[in-house]
């Protein structure tokens, strides 16, 4: 019998717990390396415009419409590990592989269009598997430590990732210095690649908790049916249907904005992300626990508040003005103390609002709908900044970049979610 099959003891979950911060850790790493400002300077280093930018930042969400199909495969296994370890490594290194696309001797458009079909193979293979790791993560931990123990792993992992992000990016500024950027491109690619090793060793080492499954297949008739008939978790699937076009009208251009239009270093870039990460750490802790007193529902609301102010201060971060670094630092605070709420509590509620039986039905059904919302937000976004380009919109006498009047539709409507949330969801607490 394989050792993963034997019977897991509370040493082998205490492990698994720890396992699963350090798999989050460098899961993360890879993520911010490869995305926000550092996936648009190597896009804008093949040429890329602010408009293909935002496309293609919006793939990993065009990609979660695969998570509607997972069910039919991963609902009927007891053991989801290997599926999971198949998903995450194709996933990652495609993703190191990136850096091979802007020395292929070819035309800029031909490497762009490369470098999108890499990164969407690479996002559908993590999409499969994502209800499939959230299932077997949330089987390692008790639900009464769950809000403190999800909101600890948040603050390690996201103080690990920045710090190892700000060295890498310093990295990149010295050789943009001195003219040599590729060169630093392919010093954080190779780093990215060995983090997908070291990624690939946590979770071989992680012991499996048999799941809930079926012994027949799921129909694919039965992901769109099943999840409409539960009126408890339409309710859930309305608020991620706003949450989602919220978040993905702007989303793609804050890293656009930062690198283009304000002409952020990626130190600046990065230590704007420390300090969110300073209050990330600080704030998650306090979710956690806030969570376990008052509900998921409860602290979805507030968080998704807290980011709708973060999102009207960006707003009023324009180019030259006196104030600019001062906004991006209020902006990364309030995000900060947004995020730590909204990473835990989003991820926690969905358990709230699906029953036990077939719930990767339900959480793969609600990440495609919603994600192909999502990704029609964000190209509705990329549309808005590819007609408008540098010409300026006027609101109340006032000159505004596209961009800005994205972010500013975005907090109107993240208030908008956490409004619905209060009058739909807030009674519900944690099972």
């Amino acid at each position: 019998m394989p050792a993963d099959r034997i019977k897991t003891t509370e040493k082998d979950l205490e492990r698994n717990r720890l396992l699963v911060i350090l798999e989050g850790a460098s899961a993360r790493t890879i993520f911010n390396l490869t995305s926000g400002a550092f996936l648009v300077g190597l896009l804008k280093y093949m040429g890329a415009s602010d408009a293909f930018c935002g496309y293609v930042i919006s793939i990993p969400v065009f990609a979660a419409i695969i998570q509607v199909l997972s069910p039919m495969i991963l609902e009927s296994l007891k053991y989801r590990k290997t599926m999971i370890i198949i998903g995450a490594m194709i996933h990652r290194i495609l993703l190191s592989m990136l850096i091979i696309v802007p020395f292929l001797p070819l035309p800029s458009g031909i490497k762009l269009f490369i470098a999108a079909i890499v990164l969407f193979i690479s996002n559908l293979a993590i999409s499969f598997v994502n209800p499939a790791i959230s299932n077997m993560y949330v089987s390692f931990v008790p639900q009464n430590i769950r809000g403190r123990y999800f909101g600890t792993r948040e603050s390690y992992i996201l103080i690990a990732a920045t710090l190892i992000t700000l060295v890498l990016g310093k990295i990149l500024d010295v050789f943009n210095d001195m003219g040599n950027e590729g060169t630093g491109y392919i010093i954080v690619y190779c780093f990215i690649f060995l983090l997908t090793i070291i990624n690939f060793s946590f979770f071989a080492l992680m012991k499996e908790v048999p799941l809930l499954h079926t012994t027949e297949r799921i129909k694919l008739s039965e992901i769109f049916t099943l999840p409409l008939k539960n009126k408890k978790f339409i309710r859930y699937f309305i608020m991620l249907i706003i949450w989602n076009f919220a978040v993905q009208i702007a989303s793609a251009y804050f890293g656009v904005y930062l690198k283009s239009d304000l002409s952020m270093s990626y130190t600046i870039i990065t230590s704007l992300s420390f300090i969110n990460a300073v209050i990330y750490i600080f704030s998650a802790r306090i979710w956690g626990r806030f969570a376990d007193r008052n509900g998921w529902a409860k602290t979805t609301m507030i968080t998704i508040g807290i980011l709708s102010i973060c999102h009207f201060t960006w707003f009023f971060a324009s180019e030259g003005s006196p104030a600019v670094l001062f906004i991006l630092i209020l902006s990364h605070i309030t995000s900060g103390m947004a995020w730590s709420g909204i990473n835990v509590a989003l991820f926690n509620l969905q358990f709230d609002f699906t029953p036990d039986e077939k719930r990767t039905v339900y959480i793969g059904f609600s990440a495609a709908i919603s994600g192909l919302i999502g990704y029609i937000s964000a190209i509705f976004g990329a549309q808005l900044v590819g007609l408008f380009g540098d010409k300026p919109v006027i609101i109340l006498g006032a000159s505004y970049d596209i961009k800005q009047v994205l972010f500013l539709a975005s907090a109107i409507l993240l208030a908008f979610c956490a409004a619905y949330i209060g009058v739909f969801m807030h009674s519900f607490k944690n099972k």
